[in-house]
């Protein structure tokens, strides 16, 4: 069976460029300003002989009110939603924000599925 691993966090900490290096194509957009990976992107992945489907979601904020960016946190989400794996990426130079303890209670302490807990640090 393979397993999906989704690429959460804010927008502009390296999502869609870690997913680049990762599937060794460059099929997502990377720009400076936020905001440019407007739906996921799902492509194959192999890592030591193991098959995964990797997703690059888009940059999740807590508080936007934009129609655009509430579409975008329902299409994050739903890549949350349908992975076994999340990679949650911070901007360390940042620091954690409140934007990121939002996202980081987007997914379900318990996976329903395998009864696993999930935590963070």
């Amino acid at each position: 069976m393979t397993k999906t691993i989704a690429i959460i966090g804010r927008p502009n900490v390296g999502k869609s460029t870690l997913f680049n290096r990762l599937i060794e194509k460059r099929i997502a957009i990377v720009a400076d300003e936020p905001g440019v990976t407007r739906d996921f992107i799902i492509e194959g992945y192999e890592d030591k002989g193991i098959n995964f489907n990797l997703i690059d979601t888009a940059g999740i904020y807590e508080s936007n009110k934009k129609k655009l960016s509430k579409v975008l946190k329902e299409s994050s989400k739903s890549a949350i939603e349908r992975s076994d794996i999340l990679i949650f990426l911070l901007d360390v130079r940042e620091g954690i924000t409140s934007d990121d303890l939002y996202l980081s209670k987007l997914w379900p302490k318990t996976d329903q599925r395998s009864g696993i807990t999930h935590s963070w640090c």
